[in-house]
Parts: C-alpha cells; structure tokens; sequence
C-alpha cells in the first residue's frame, strides 16, 4: 500500500504540472495579447485587417491622379492619410509577428508539458503494473498492458524528438539527451519485467535505479518545458517592448507629419492669401490694360483702334437713320520745334493742352481720338450740319493757334485741319480718315486756309504727287534729270564769270520740267542728295570742257545740310571729275544755315577747306544777322531777284540793295544781282557796286550745248 501511495502521489504530482503548464500558458498568451496583440487563434483577423488596410491605402492611391501633380491642401490630407495608413498597417503587421512568434514559443512550451505529463503518468501506470505483478503474480492481461505502456513511451519519446526543431539549441541538446534516455528506460522496462517473473526481491532492488532514471527523464523534459516557457516569456517582454517602440515611433511620425502638414496647410493659406491678393492685382492690371488698350495714356483720349471701332458704329449708325456725320483730322504745326527746343516734357505739356482745347470746341457729344505723335481726330455725330462741322472746324483752328506758357516760356504751335464727311466722301472708316488726311495736307501746303474741306480733285493731286515722286525715283537712276546752265556775267569787264547750275527733268509723260514741279517732292520724299550727285556729276564733266577761268555755282538744299558727309561725298565727285574744287561755288539759302547753326558751319567748314567758295544766296529774304555773316565767312552774297525787279518802283529795295552792297564790300564779299531782265537794271547795280549779274538779259537756263556756244561766242568777242 504504500507503493500504492506513492504512486498515487506521483500521479497527482503529474496532474498538476500539466495544471500549472496548461495556467502558465495561459498567463502568457493573455500577456502576449495584451503587449503584442491578437493571439494565434486570431490570426485570420489579423490578416484581414491587414488586408484591409492596404486595400484602404490601395484606394487612396487609386483616388489620386499621380499623372499629374497634386497640390494644395487636398494633397496634404491625402499625404497624412496615406501615412496614417502605413503606419497603422505596419503596426499591425509587427504586433502579428510578435504574437507568431510568443504563440510559437508558447505552443512548444505547452507540448513539452503534455510531454512531460504522459510520462509522468505512463511512469506511475508502469510502477503500479510492476508492483501488482510483483506482489500477486503474473496476471492474465498484464503483458498487454505493459506492451501499450511501452507503445505510449515510444510514442513519447517520438513526440519529444518532432519538437525539438522549435526548441533553441540549448534545450535541443537536452532534448536529444532525454531521447536517448527513454530508449534506456525502454529497455529498462523489458529487463525489470523479465525479472519480475523471477523473483520479487531482486525485482523490488531493480527498481529503485529505474525509478531513479525515470526521475531523471521527467526532471529533464520539465526542465526543457520550462525553459520554454522562461523563452516564451522573454519574448512576450521584447515584443512587448518592440510594441511600444514601435507605438512611440509611429506617434512621433505621425506627429512630425501632422506638424509638416499644418506647416504646408499654413504655407498654402498663406499663399492663397497672396494668389487672392495676386488676382485682385491682375484684376487691376487687366481694367488698367484694357484702359490703355483703349486710351491715350497721355492726353486720355481714345487711340485709333478705338476710334475706327467707333466711326464703323456711327457710319451702321448712319446708314440705318440715312443721316450724315463728318471726320476731322488735325496734325499740329511746328510741334517739333517746341518740343526739340523746350524738351519732351514740354511737348506733353502741349499735347494735353490741345486734348483738353479740342474737348471744349467739340463738346461731350463727339469722339475725340490722338492718332499718334501730333495727330488728332474727331468724329462727329449725324446732328450736325456741313456748315457747324465747318465752323467748329476753323474755332478749333483759331484755339489751336493761340500760345501758351509753359514755365516762363511761350509756346505757339498751329494746326492743320482736314475735314471728310459721310457718305460724299466714303463709306469706310479708312476711306473717311484717308480724305480726312488729304485735306489736312492740302491745308498744310495752303498755309492761308488752314482748314480744308476734302474734295475728289485732292485725290487725284494725291494721286499725282505719288506718280511723280515714283517717276522720280526712277527717272534719278535714268539720268532723266540734267543740269542747265544760266550764265552769271562779270560787271567789271562784261565778260562771263561762269555758270549756275539749275535741274530740268527731261520728263518722258510730262515734257521739260522745271525745279518748282519736282524738287519739293524730292526733299520731301528723300531723294533730294541722289538727285544732287547725279546733276553734279554731269555738271562737273561739261564743266571739264569749259575754259579754266569759268566757274560753276551749285545749290544745296537747307535739308542736306542735316545729312552726314554730305561735303565729302561732293567734293569726291568733284576729284573725280578732275574739276579743280576753286572752280565750284556752293549756294546756300539763309534759312539752311538758320535751321542748325553748328552742323551748317561744319559742313561749310568743309567745303571751304577743299577750295571751294559759299555763297549766300536769296540774301534779304531770311532771317540772317551781322553775326552769322561774320561767323560763316562767305564768299558772296547774293541779292534776290525781288529787290531788283522792284527797285526802279519802290524806293526801299534800291536802299536796302545799297545796304546790301556797302555791307558785302566791309565785309570784303562779292555780290551777284538775280533777276536782273534789262541793261538799264544791268548797269544801275554795276554802277551801285554789284560785281557780277545773272537774269534773262543775260541769258536764260540752257542745256549744255547752247552754255558751251555761249562760251564759244564770248571768246570771239573778247579775241
């Protein structure tokens, strides 16, 4: 019986290992919930969650078109959710490894303890079977029983060696130990029941050894249980421990992305802040824009864009109600020379001052336009009369002709005034602006009118002067224009001095043309210095066929005296003709050398260096003073030819021809009388002091032919 107790003991004592193994396990399967999450149990929850986290991220990213950038706050909430996202799931996905892993250890743990249990228990059912056989004798079913003892330690010790792949290296060892142990207490167990059969004292010796074995497997296997479980708690504190770095983790990330974010979403207000204030300001712009899109940013008138815009209205207009309307263009006189002499401030000054003139004559009722530069225009409504249009026209000329005084200064400027009307004079804005412009010009060349009303025969004067100054230009090129030849004769001794040279244009439609029919156009128009060199170069050549003593006058034009090398382009001509430069005289008018005193006296000083002699020409009929005589050194002057056509009538001109000649003579300059038709003419200047005289009594404008007879027959007389 006391066998009996112990084995009774031995059992309970089996039962509760696998009680504290079974509490033990779940002590640390509740822990490893609550520091690492879900149990093993729960791992198809934790999956889907898993799952279903990244199917929420994947959705996110879906939403967002990465095709294109996305900006703003928006992208900024999208951004934190998506880190949100990842971090929740990595989370998760830790705290799913670390329960694997506890539940692993766990579940190793508690097999060993089973382990160790059903040998405990196979253990005590062996024990008893030998001591009932030892004490009463073979029995009937006692080899079975311990043939399916000895099959369940078998399968024990089988069980032990398939956990050992779980265990760490140390109680893998042990294990290994403790299976070869149980083969050892197999045997045991065939030897003590061998000789159980053969006598109990000797069997009751032998087993205290084997009990002793038994002991040593069991502490063994409990040892290893143990150290699993030791295991198991060790990694249910570090994954507790990972959790919590990795919860501190994902807060300070989550942290540092919800601080960037507001940064970013405080960055966007303020930007949308600017992008507001931006479009408020280009709202501004674009009104300001449009504004000067339309106006005048000087005088705040309408430009002409706008303007034509408005005389389309009006002609629909006055279509529609079979009325009237008129246009009027105005181009300022001398505006140039106040703003070249006073500054560009000035010319401002002037143009507002003609705006604000021009709104008073024509009321709030008509559309005033600047064109550009000096040019102004205005439209008037269909009430108006021809003759109020007219009257309006020629108030607007006497306020546009009155001065004004800008700092100390006086300011005078004209107007010219073109007036087209509709429909007599055209049906389209540029039709009305285009008479309007020809009647301004005609008013330009009529400085007595100053205001012109467009009329068909301007535009057929328009369209003349185009055919000539293209006719012009070409006839230039095809040496059409010839010098002729007006012989200037020598009072001292009656002989001929020399020749001035005057251009005739051999015109192919229209005949013999003189100087007033085309060399306006050519200064206008440009090709005045082309038209110079041609006839200078012709000249210069029958020049080289006269006699040495005979000199040649050229006039110049008060524009080329404005053009750059004008003096060395001909004096090079003239070297080139093999023309001795003493033989040219250079005329020029007392307005040339009036426009622009320096470049006149460099261009002179010039032409003087070379040889040749000036001459003032047309000398009483500008505005020259004693000191612009003495500055520019001339070589002659000479007297216009309307001094001398009147001089027999009018008591003033013989005077002033007298004054003329006495200042020539101080100032030690010859003098050449024009115009002189009569030898009574002739020989009253001779006898005044005249040195040389030029006019029809001497001899018309001649081509080179009848010059050169001329020369001819003046030799004879002399020989």
């Amino acid at each position: 019986m006391p066998n009996q107790r112990n084995f009774r003991s031995e059992s309970s004592r089996g039962s509760h290992w696998r009680r504290a193994a079974t509490s033990a396990r779940d002590d640390i399967v509740f822990a490893g919930r609550t520091a690492a999450g879900p149990s093993l149990d729960d791992s198809a929850d934790r999956t889907g969650l898993l799952g279903t986290a990244i199917r929420f991220a994947a959705s996110l990213l879906n939403l967002v078109p990465f095709s294109r950038v996305v900006a703003g706050p928006k992208a900024v909430i999208v951004l934190l959710v998506l880190a949100v996202t990842l971090c929740l799931g990595t989370l998760i996905y830790v705290q799913h490894a670390n329960s694997v892993i506890v539940d692993r250890d766990m579940d190793a743990a508690v097999s060993l303890s089973e382990i160790a249990a059903r040998f405990d228990h196979e253990d005590g059912n062996l024990y008893r079977l030998m001591v009932d056989e030892a004490a009463s004798g073979p029995s009937a079913g006692g080899e079975h029983r311990l043939g399916r003892i000895s099959a369940r330690i078998d399968r024990i010790s089988a069980d032990l060696a398939a956990q050992q792949q779980a265990m760490s290296p140390h109680d893998r060892a042990r294990a290994a130990n403790v299976v070869v142990e149980l083969a050892k207490y197999r045997e045991a167990v065939d030897v003590v029941s061998s000789m159980l059969e053969i006598d109990f004292a000797t069997s009751v010796g032998m087993l205290r050894p084997f009990r002793a074995n038994a002991d040593h497997v069991l502490t063994a296997i409990k040892g290893i249980a143990a150290s699993g479980i030791t295991d198991a708690h060790r990694h249910a504190e570090e994954a507790a421990w990972r959790t919590r770095l990795l919860v501190a983790l994902v807060t300070t990330a989550m942290l540092i992305v919800a601080a960037l974010s507001y940064a970013w979403l405080a960055l966007a207000a303020t930007r949308g802040t600017q992008l507001r204030a931006e479009i408020i300001r280009r709202g501004v712009a674009e009104q300001e824009a449009l504004l000067l899109a339309r106006t005048d940013a000087l005088t705040g008138l309408v430009n002409r864009r706008v303007f034509v815009g408005d005389i389309e209205r009006a002609v629909g207009a006055a279509l529609a109600s079979d009325s009237k309307l008129s246009v009027i263009l105005t181009d300022l006189d001398s505006f140039k020379d106040a703003n070249d002499t006073h500054g560009h401030a000035a010319g401002d000054t002037v143009l507002k001052v003609v705006a604000h003139r021009l709104r008073v004559v024509f009321g709030a009722n008509s559309t005033i336009a600047r064109l550009g530069g000096d040019e102004f225009a205005i439209l008037l409504p269909q009430d108006q009369e021809h003759s109020d249009v007219m009257a309006l026209a020629h108030q607007a000329s006497v306020a546009l002709h009155e001065p004004l005084v800008w700092r100390g200064n006086m300011i005078k400027v004209g107007a010219s005034i073109g007036v087209s009307r509709f429909p007599e004079d055209g049906s389209e804005p540029d039709d009305l602006l285009h008479a309007a412009d020809i009647a301004m010009y005609e008013a330009k060349r009529d400085r007595i009118r100053r205001v012109c009303l467009f009329a068909p025969a301007m535009e057929l004067d328009r369209l003349e002067r185009r055919r000539m100054e293209q006719e012009l230009c070409d006839g230039i090129v095809r040496g059409e224009i010839r010098p002729f030849y007006q012989p200037i004769m020598r009072f001292s001794d009656g002989q001929l001095y020399g020749f001035e040279v005057l251009a005739r244009w051999y015109h192919p439609r229209l005949g013999l043309l003189t100087p007033d029919r085309f060399v306006r156009i050519a200064e206008t128009t440009g090709q005045i210095t082309e038209m110079t060199k041609s006839v200078l170069r012709q000249a210069c050549i029958d020049l080289s066929h006269m006699p040495d003593h005979l000199r040649m006058a050229v006039n110049i034009s008060p524009m080329q005296l404005e053009e750059p090398n004008l003096a060395e382009t001909l004096i090079g001509i003239i070297r080139d003709a093999h023309v001795i430069p003493s033989r040219i005289e250079i005329e020029i008018t007392e307005d040339a050398v009036m426009d622009d005193v320096v470049a006149a006296e460099r261009v002179l000083d010039t032409f003087r260096r070379s040889g040749i002699s000036i001459a003032l020409d047309d000398f009483g009929t500008g505005y020259s003073s004693l000191s612009h005589l003495r500055r520019f050194k001339f070589d002659k002057i000479k007297i216009d030819q309307s001094f001398v056509r009147s001089m027999h009538e009018s008591v003033e001109s013989e005077k002033l021809i007298d004054a003329i000649v006495a200042l020539a003579v101080n100032f030690g300059m010859e003098v050449t009388a024009e115009g002189i038709e009569d030898a009574q003419t002739a020989s009253l200047l001779a006898q005044r002091g005249c040195t040389q005289g030029q006019g029809y009594f001497f001899g018309k404008p001649t081509a080179f032919a009848q010059a050169a007879a001329l020369v001819t027959r003046g030799e004879r007389e002399a020989a």
